[in-house]
């Protein structure tokens, strides 16, 4: 992502519109302290807008996971397979039973995201468990790195 472009268009739109405010130097002191000061919050905008998309992507993708990462200041998405992540043994039948007792509102949700995926209720359940057990239980960790330029 491109944080630079974004603050370029931001900063061409602010001056496009102090043009038209009539040139007063006033008007033009204070947009541009909004402008210096909107920095940092498009810069945070941008990394959460990553995170986002992250997190949609890898949800989308089961044996995947994607992380942001800081390039040169800038968030940038990084996709790694998993070890692991497979649904099922191939060759592993599907006899096994469970009784799973829901609440209604979790048992719509996971019928709609099975549905999402275009996928049996029985298919995304099979997928999903497979891909968290196989997790261990780790908990995902978010690192960031690079530089803070202050």
């Amino acid at each position: 992502m491109d944080t630079t472009m974004a603050m370029a268009r931001l900063t061409g739109t602010v001056e496009q519109q102090l043009l038209v405010a009539g040139g007063d130097p006033e008007v033009e002191a204070a947009a541009r302290a909004l402008l210096s000061a909107l920095d940092p919050a498009i810069r945070q905008l941008a990394y959460d807008l990553a995170e986002q998309a992250a997190a949609e992507v890898t949800s989308q993708l089961p044996t995947h996971e994607v992380d942001v990462v800081l390039t040169d200041g800038e968030p940038t998405l990084r996709v790694r397979q998993v070890e692991g992540g497979e649904a099922a043994s191939a060759g592993e039948s599907l006899d096994a039973r469970i009784t799973l007792r829901l609440p209604p509102t979790l048992k719509e949700l996971v019928e709609s995201a099975a549905e999402e995926r275009g996928e049996s209720l029985n298919t995304w359940l099979v997928k999903t468990l497979s891909t968290r057990a196989g997790e261990g239980g780790r908990r995902r960790s978010r690192r960031v790195t690079g530089t803070i330029e202050t």
